[in-house]
């Protein structure tokens, strides 16, 4: 099954606090709920996520679990190693969570210098679009984390594991050393949600997901065809 698949999807998440109103498991449950939609439009497979991840910028906050990027890559490795063994055409890396871009790059970069392609994609130019969909602007436009665009998605794929009366709305000051220093979440976010999470919908949700599925898909496709 899969040597003869197109590809086989690896994803990674993690284990991290979401607000006070969605599960620590939110970036594993969206992982494979992206990986599902695609791999049955693309007819390949996927492997259930690796759940840990690095999540230091949630450090802090009750319930985060953190792993190092060189322990992280070492794992992720053996197992990208084990599906090639296996017959893989394509091993393609897949995380929602943003903590991991950084991991799946280095994973990259080393089969390269081993004389093996293996692939990843993430959400990308979906992302400016989706943000058109939402009633409430994105935190320094670029960290929608666990506010309205993430619980959208929750209230459509989960709507059972939401606790929307926990929702909050945070749009703190942004650090002075922000953009310059290591800045845990844990010094200037109460909840650890950004923007305003009681705004979230699941129509909302729905037209994330969808955008996002098409920015997953055309990566997919672009790699098939190399």
């Amino acid at each position: 099954m899969i040597p003869q698949s197109e590809g086989i999807l690896l994803l990674l998440g993690s284990v991290e606090e979401h607000g006070y109103h969605l599960p620590l498991g939110t970036d594993v449950l969206l992982a494979h709920d992206f990986a599902e939609a695609v791999c049955e439009k693309e007819d390949m497979y996927y492997y259930p996520c690796i759940p840990y991840g690095q999540t230091w910028s949630a450090r802090g906050f009750e319930g985060t679990i953190g792993i190092s990027k060189p322990a992280l890559c070492a794992y992720c490795m053996e197992a990208a190693e084990n599906l090639i063994s296996m017959g893989a055409k394509k091993v393609i890396l897949f995380s929602f969570h943003k903590g991991n871009f950084e991991v799946m790059n280095d994973i990259v970069r080393a089969f390269k210098e081993r004389g093996t392609d293996i692939y990843k994609i993430q959400i990308k130019k979906g992302e400016g679009v989706a943000k058109k969909e939402l009633k409430t602007p994105v935190w320094e436009d670029r960290i929608w984390h666990a506010g309205e665009l993430e619980t959208s998605l929750m209230l459509y794929l989960h709507r059972d594991l939401v606790r929307m009366e926990k929702a909050t709305a945070e749009f703190p000051e942004k650090p002075e050393k922000y953009e310059v220093a290591a800045v845990p979440w844990r010094d200037f976010v109460k909840s650890g949600a950004f923007g305003d999470a009681r705004a979230a919908d699941a129509e909302t949700g729905k037209k994330v997901f969808e955008l996002f599925c098409r920015d997953l898909l055309e990566q997919v496709k672009t790699i098939k065809g190399i």
